[in-house]
């Protein structure tokens, strides 16, 4: 069982400024979803939350960012860092594990790290980590997140097109 989070339901970091970021509906046939668009911030960090019981208990999952880059004006996106960690008490691990990702940037032959793949109709997802949920549904609020960030190196960056965060498990 695959569970979707919309951006809608992201927390984005200055996510209600205007000068910062905006809602842009897809084109049809997706028109009622809806993406958030990178105008430009320094301060880049995006986390989806969802409690451990909406998940398959038992079960190793995959957390994937699904996004695009504006050809015309994507800057600032070379890299970043992925989190996926438990949260509300949960897990051993309270600060996750956590990678370095290459957005904006292809892989050239022998460059090792975590790139982006195509996913369908322009979109790539990158991978943002894994968990195990040995958890489930015990009730206690216990919550996973997966987070992409870049809050080290503050340039601006912008032209990022955010659809979501998509937790598949790893059969």
């Amino acid at each position: 069982m695959s569970l979707w989070i919309p951006a809608r339901q992201l927390d984005i970091t200055w996510i209600n400024d205007s000068r910062y970021w905006k809602w842009t509906p897809l084109p049809p046939p997706d028109e009622e979803e809806e993406v958030a668009e990178l105008l430009e911030v320094c301060w880049l960090n995006i986390v989806g939350k969802v409690e451990l019981k909406k998940l398959l208990l038992k079960t190793s999952y995959s957390a994937y960012l699904v996004f695009k880059l504006k050809e015309s004006s994507s800057y600032g996106l070379t890299k970043a860092t992925a989190r996926v960690r438990f949260a509300g008490g949960a897990g051993n691990h309270p600060e996750g594990e956590v990678c370095s990702v290459f957005i904006g940037k292809k892989k050239r032959p022998g460059e090792r790290g975590i790139f982006p793949q195509p996913r369908g109709k322009g979109w790539m997802e990158i991978k943002l980590g894994e968990f195990f949920n040995d958890l489930g549904d015990c009730g206690l609020g216990h919550i996973v997140e997966a987070s992409l960030f870049e809050i080290q190196e503050l340039n601006w960056k912008s032209g990022l097109l955010v659809r979501g965060i998509e937790l598949l498990p790893n059969y």
